[in-house]
Formats: structure tokens, C-alpha cells, sequence
């Protein structure tokens, strides 16, 4: 039996899934199907242009499939209306035993009698511990969410795109969870399985000053529980929808503009607040090496010219929040840009698509970007923020409940304001708000780094929307009301890193790379396999450049499956490595 890994498209992005060759085409869909948290009649699969739901058979292996092979890509598309018409199916988890007061196991007449109340109260049912009757509640009370909670974690681990003998960082939380649980003081423990106490309590999830976005629309649906059915919608079911804030031309209830104007055409006014939710909770630099190497560069230009770049990884789910996401961090690509003290310039790029494309293959995608600073006074400012939400607007990305977001991130390399020789990430994002009136239009240019400021209208038909803070309107503020605050961190585990060397010459600098240090670089890799010699970000860039962006895209779909590289493309590296 062998293991092929493939990448998958779909409306939430890439995800690399592994399968035996000998298993059925079913059992790939019905893999897809808990990946995407679609049923499988939804899904449309397609392979080379050719639709594979409509031309195989459920029952054929994996194996006899045509072109199914390490590093393929497929393509899924997703039927919303048989999402809606025949939603999946969940699994009833098997009923524990019931007990009545006092820790006395119930027969089956008194299971009768109290199993309309375990229906009533499902949250909980009595256990061999409760000194209680069937109505009260105590902390040794059989939880029946419990096992909704291990069903969520089996899904947060379905979306590993490895083997079963691999690792990424969508499981190593739980599996590092198992690690630290504290087993060893817990037959010193008196109380039920529910129970808690000092010796066997752990720290649980981390309370952050945001919630993320997936609890915050889950804590709004809470409030209206019980109000409406289950298919009902009200104020607090719908998620938060990005609001215009330019004037409504096509209104219905009267002529059209500008013969006619009302309330409902004129746009919404502003309270000036923090958004109290996000949509990354944490982000998780793995190339740590890339980045001190551009912390190096700028400081040996005096750190006069500032720099920029694109940052490429991928998402994952974040087991320290509540229904949390976590941004890996892989690669930096600099375009070519001319810095000035406090300003960066972009200039034409046409190396830009061939980034995209190998991170694409490399299973990433383009998810922020990062700039150097040596201001302090704002933590964004005004001219950052808009330029971030611009970002942000650009990669937007359609919510599984229909409306548009962005993880797109905002990450600040600074000096230290007491030690101007250390550099430290900030990492920060725009809220929905700032970014749609951004999207609209409503501010203009600021030559004060610290305040935004509303333009002018341009006549008495240009309707702006006003702002209020502290009960008076504004037109100018700082951009502190829109910033989002992310945690951040560093892993020095490579273990689950596509992208393992950092060690290539980086492109759009003043030393541009040669050829001998492409025969530099692959001598010094050598003994290493050809799957991890070739996991250089900056390597693939140049090489894109020198053979062609096709093959390299091949190559960088076997560093993501960590496939050995075919010899024919090993031999066309090193033919342009040595000249022979």
C-alpha cells in the first residue's frame, strides 16, 4: 500500500490530503467532505479538466484513477443548494449509564422514568458521584457536551493535509495537550469525571482582550437560543455584514437621485469604538532566519532606507482560543521598492506572479505583509492604516456565513524605543470598519502621521457619513479606533515547516544573485534530500527566473508532499548550476 498526497482547491483555499492508493474514490470525497464540512453530494471534483464525480466510479481504487498521483492538484466546487436541502448528518454519541441519587445505578424502569429529564436538561446527566436527584446539578454530573467537544477536535485534526504518520500544526496542539495532561495526581483526586481540583486542573484556553470572529458570531447566536427555530434568522443570528458608507443612489421608496433623498439614503453615522472581535488570533513566525536576515540588511543601511515585503504561509486552527485561527508565517518575498526614512515606494514588479504561483504549489498563499519602522509615535499611522486596509480589501475572502473577511495581516518590524539596536515584530489588523471606509472612500491624506481625517465634500450632493466621540462630532481622530491588536510568536521546531532553508541570496537587493551561488548552494545541501535541498523560498524565485516558472512550480509541488524530485528536473538545475 502506498500513500499519495494531493493538493485540493476549494472556496476556503488549499489543503494537502493524503490517501492509500488502494482506497475507494468514495472514501477520497467522504475525506473532502469532513475537511470542508460539506456533505458529500455537494461536492464536485475535477482533475485536469476533467470532472471526476461524473466520470468515476464510488467503488474504484485510487490507484486505477488516471493522473491521480503525488503533487496533483484538484479541483471543489461546492452545490450550496444541496448544502441547504440535506445538511450532514451528526452522529448520536453513545449513551452513558444513568444513575439515580447517591452514585446507585438505575434499572431499567427508573431510566424510563428520568429519561425525559436527561432530555430536558441536555447538558448534563447524573453520574455514580452525585449526591443528588435527577433535577439538581453538580459539578460530577456526566457532561454531554463533552463529547461534542472531542467530535471538534477530530475536525480541527481533519484538516491535516499529511499521512497518518505525519505531523503539522493543526494536530501537534493536541497532541501536546495529551502530552501535558496531569496524570500522575490524579488518583488523588475525589470527585467525578466533570469534576476539578489542584490536582488535576490545567490552564485551559487563553482569555484575549478579542474575541475571535467564529465565537463572536457563535456568542451572538447564543443570545436569540430558544427565540425562533433553528432555521430562523434575526438580528443576532446574521454576522456582521460589511456596511456602505456612501449614499444610497438607488433607493426604491422615491425618484431617483438626486431628484429625491431620505433616511434610508443617507449613510449611517459612526460611533468611534474598538472592534472587540478579530479574525487571527495568533500568528506563528516560522522562518526566523528570513527575518533576521532582513533586520540585518536594513540595519546595515543605517536603517535610512525602510523595507518591505509579502508575507506567504497558510491558516490553521488555534486550540489556546476559542474557536480560534492561527496564521503561519514561511517566507518573506521582497519586491522591488526604493525606501526612503520613513516611506517605502513600490516599483513594477513582473516577478510578483512567479511568487504567487510557487507558494500557491508550495500548498500557501499570499496572508500579509511586513515593514520596517523606526517611528514611535502611533503604533500605525494614518498613511499605514490605509495602506493596510487597502491590503486587507484586496484579499478578502468569503465567510462560510456568506459574508466577506480578511486574515490578511499587518506585520511592524521597530526598533525597541529604549534600545534602538533591538528590532521587535508588532503584528496588527484593521478593523471591518476602518477597512470599508477605506473601501468607500471617506478619508483623505494626513500630513500628521498620528490623525485620520475625513475629506471634504466635494458639493452639496457629496453626503459623507458623520463621527461621533464622546457625544460630538469629529472629522479628524487617531488611528488607534480601528487597529486589532494579534498575539504573535516563534516556533524553532521545523519539524512542521514546508520551507526549511533560509540560506539563498534574497532577490530585489544591492548583491544580486549569481550563478555561483546557485553551485555554492547545492554543493553545500548536497547529502541532504532533493525535497528539503530545494526548500529555499529565494532559491525557487531565482531559479524561476533562470529556467522557467513551470518546472519549478513541478519541483515545488514535491517539496510539499516531500516527494524526492524527478531526476529529469535535477539535471536541468544542475546543467544552469555548472554550465554543462
Amino acid at each position: 500500500m502506498s500513500e499519495i498526497i494531493v493538493m485540493i482547491r476549494s472556496e476556503v483555499g488549499m489543503n494537502r490530503v493524503s490517501i492509500l492508493s488502494t482506497q475507494t474514490f468514495q472514501e477520497f470525497v467522504n475525506k473532502i467532505s469532513q475537511i470542508l464540512n460539506k456533505p458529500p453530494e455537494s461536492l464536485t471534483l475535477s482533475l485536469d479538466g476533467v470532472v471526476l464525480t461524473l466520470r468515476i466510479s464510488p467503488t474504484t481504487p485510487i490507484k486505477n484513477i488516471s493522473k491521480f498521483e503525488n503533487g496533483a492538484f484538484i479541483n471543489v466546487s461546492v452545490d450550496q443548494k444541496k448544502v441547504q436541502q440535506k445538511p450532514q448528518q451528526i452522529q448520536t454519541p453513545e449513551q452513558p449509564k444513568v444513575y439515580m441519587a447517591f452514585g446507585k445505578e438505575a434499572n431499567p424502569q427508573q431510566i424510563q422514568q428520568v429519561d425525559h429529564k436527561i432530555h430536558e436538561n441536555k447538558d448534563h446527566a447524573l453520574s455514580q458521584f452525585c449526591q443528588h436527584g435527577p433535577q439538581a446539578k453538580c459539578i460530577n454530573c456526566l457532561s454531554t457536551t463533552s463529547t461534542k467537544v472531542e467530535q471538534q477536535e477530530k475536525t480541527e485534526i481533519n484538516k491535516c493535509k499529511h499521512g497518518e504518520g505525519g505531523r503539522c500544526l493543526n494536530c501537534a496542539p493536541y497532541e501536546q495537550e495529551k502530552k501535558n495532561t496531569k496524570t500522575a495526581n490524579k488518583i488523588l483526586c475525589q470527585h467525578g469525571p466533570n469534576g476539578k481540583c489542584p490536582h488535576c486542573i490545567d490552564e485551559g484556553q487563553i482569555e484575549a482582550k478579542h474575541l475571535s470572529f467564529d465565537q463572536y458570531l457563535h456568542d451572538m447566536k447564543f443570545k436569540c437560543r430558544g427565540q425562533h427555530p433553528d432555521n430562523g434568522r434575526c438580528n443576532n443570528c446574521l454576522p456582521p455584514t460589511m456596511i456602505s458608507y456612501k449614499l444610497k443612489k438607488d433607493c426604491k421608496n422615491h425618484a431617483p437621485y438626486p431628484k429625491a433623498m431620505c433616511n434610508n439614503c443617507l449613510p449611517p453615522s459612526i460611533l468611534l469604538k474598538r472592534q472587540i472581535y478579530r479574525h487571527v488570533d495568533y500568528v506563528e513566525f516560522l522562518n526566523i532566519p528570513e527575518m533576521s536576515n532582513l533586520v540585518q540588511y536594513w540595519t546595515s543601511k543605517g536603517k535610512t532606507e525602510q523595507r518591505m515585503g509579502f508575507l506567504y504561509g497558510y491558516y490553521a486552527a488555534d486550540p489556546n482560543y476559542q474557536n480560534g485561527v492561527r496564521a503561519i508565517v514561511e517566507a518573506i518575498y521582497e519586491p522591488p521598492q526604493k525606501g526612503t526614512f520613513g516611506h517605502v515606494d513600490l516599483l513594477q514588479d513582473p516577478a510578483q506572479t512567479h511568487a504567487d504561483e510557487i507558494a500557491t504549489n508550495l500548498g500557501m498563499e499570499k496572508i500579509g505583509w511586513i515593514f520596517t519602522n523606526v517611528n514611535h509615535d502611533c503604533f500605525l499611522s494614518s498613511e499605514e492604516l490605509r495602506q493596510a486596509a487597502r491590503y486587507q480589501q484586496m484579499h478578502s475572502i468569503q465567510h462560510p456565513e456568506g459574508c466577506l473577511v480578511s486574515k490578511f495581516l499587518t506585520v511592524v518590524l521597530r526598533t525597541k524605543k529604549d534600545n534602538p539596536d533591538e528590532v521587535v515584530p508588532e503584528v496588527y489588523m484593521v478593523s471591518d470598519q476602518g477597512q470599508q471606509l477605506e473601501q468607500d472612500g471617506i478619508f483623505q491624506n494626513s500630513e500628521r502621521r498620528k490623525v485620520l481625517q475625513v475629506r471634504e465634500a466635494k458639493n452639496e450632493l457629496d453626503v459623507l457619513p458623520s463621527f461621533v466621540y464622546n457625544g460630538k462630532s469629529v472629522k479628524e481622530f487617531e488611528p488607534d479606533f480601528f487597529i486589532v491588536n494579534v498575539a504573535h510568536g516563534y516556533n524553532p521546531n521545523s519539524n512542521y515547516s514546508i520551507l526549511k532553508l533560509y540560506d539563498f541570496p534574497v532577490e530585489n537587493r544591492s548583491v544580486v544573485a549569481k550563478q555561483q551561488d546557485l553551485k555554492t548552494f547545492l554543493h553545500k545541501h548536497q547529502k541532504k534530500p532533493s525535497h528539503h535541498r530545494f526548500a529555499d523560498f529565494h532559491l525557487l524565485l531565482y531559479l524561476s527566473k533562470l529556467i522557467d516558472i513551470h518546472s519549478i512550480a513541478n519541483i515545488a509541488q514535491f517539496i510539499a508532499s516531500e516527494c524526492e524530485v524527478p531526476n529529469e528536473l535535477l539535471d536541468i538545475v544542475k546543467m544552469y548550476a555548472t554550465g554543462v
